[in-house]
């Protein structure tokens, strides 16, 4: 066994600013992200995809209808 790190065989590599946790997170690639995204939310409406629409629809009035619950039942 080597002392205190000592003819290691690991080595230790360089990371980028914007590497954190193993993640890295290109700024190229994540403004890329948020301009597919963008495009994505405002093809979402009814006359173009009506049953994604809905299922978010649905969605939305579940949580609102939980949250609604809890405060009447916290009154």
């Amino acid at each position: 066994m080597a002392e205190n790190g000592k003819n290691c065989d690991q080595r230790r590599v360089a990371m980028n600013k914007e590497q954190h946790n193993g993640n890295f997170t290109d700024p190229s690639s994540m403004n890329e992200k948020k301009r597919r995204d963008r495009e994505e939310r405002q093809n979402i409406v009814l006359w173009r995809q009506p049953l994604i629409t809905l299922q978010y629809f649905s969605l939305e009035i579940l949580v609102i209808l939980k949250e609604w619950t809890s405060n009447m039942c916290n009154v």
